[in-house]
């Protein structure tokens, strides 16, 4: 028997209970990432932004993230 369980990682307690269940022979993980509406939102304004021939070269886009944020650099 197979059985599927979805763990809300956002929960205190989660990691404790997911490395507890890793320590187990039996038990195996097969991680799974499922993109949020917003992300998918995201990806899709991209994609239209760049057939449309909206490109900036990466160089230039660190560029402008260094100048904006220059504490992260």
């Amino acid at each position: 028997m197979l059985l599927t369980v979805k763990l809300d990682m956002s929960n205190s307690k989660a990691p404790a209970f997911l490395n507890y269940l890793k320590s187990l022979d039996f038990v195996s993980f097969e991680e799974k990432y499922q993109l949020s509406d917003d992300e998918r939102f995201a990806i899709e304004i991209g994609l239209k932004d760049l057939e449309e021939g909206n490109k900036l070269k990466h160089k230039d886009v660190m560029n402008n993230i260094k100048k904006r944020y220059p504490n992260l650099f």
